[in-house]
């Protein structure tokens, strides 16, 4: 089952490196606290830190979330070294690890986390939270409810056709 594993991690740096490229150019062009429109009344860049969970939740429990991080980006690159059996549950689970592993460094760095992302009727975000909620979303649907790629099918019948061969042979 070692299949999709570049897409995996691919996924991961993609999504790790746009995150901490983003943040960077936040932290370096806008002053703490600044908004500038993108979209006026739609879509701001606001700098904040966040040093909770998502919609600061749990503010100051900086190290239990790096603990929780720690282990959740873990599963995640135990599952991407196993491999996955569709390309679509590989690009969605290394969303998640490069979500997670975003915010984790931040953590570590600054001890909070960037959030610039303001649509102003929600709490402000960044590209990390995105693709954590994104990557969950897509892994649920791709990986419970959609029906099987076609390469999972043509996978499951080939192991069939071998089966059949063997006790054939036998």
């Amino acid at each position: 089952m070692r299949r999709h594993r570049r897409w995996f991690f691919a996924a991961a740096l993609i999504t790790f490196l746009a995150d901490q490229v983003s943040k960077s150019a936040v932290r370096n062009l806008l002053p703490l606290g600044s908004s500038v429109p993108v979209l006026p009344n739609v879509l701001y860049i606001t700098h904040t830190q966040n040093p909770g969970a998502a919609f600061g939740l749990f503010p100051n429990a900086t190290m239990l979330l790096i603990v929780i991080a720690l282990f959740v980006s873990a599963i995640f690159l135990w599952l991407g070294r196993q491999g996955f059996d569709r390309r679509r549950v590989a690009i969605a689970t290394g969303m998640m690890l490069g979500g997670a592993v975003g915010n984790l460094i931040d953590r570590i760095r600054f001890g909070a986390v960037t959030d610039f992302i303001d649509l102003k009727v929600w709490p402000i975000f960044n590209i990390a939270d995105t693709a954590l909620t994104i990557g969950a979303m897509l892994f649920l649907w791709w990986g419970a409810v959609a029906p099987p790629s076609q390469d999972t099918q043509k996978g499951k019948e080939a192991t069939k056709h071998a089966d059949s061969d063997l006790k054939v042979e036998c």
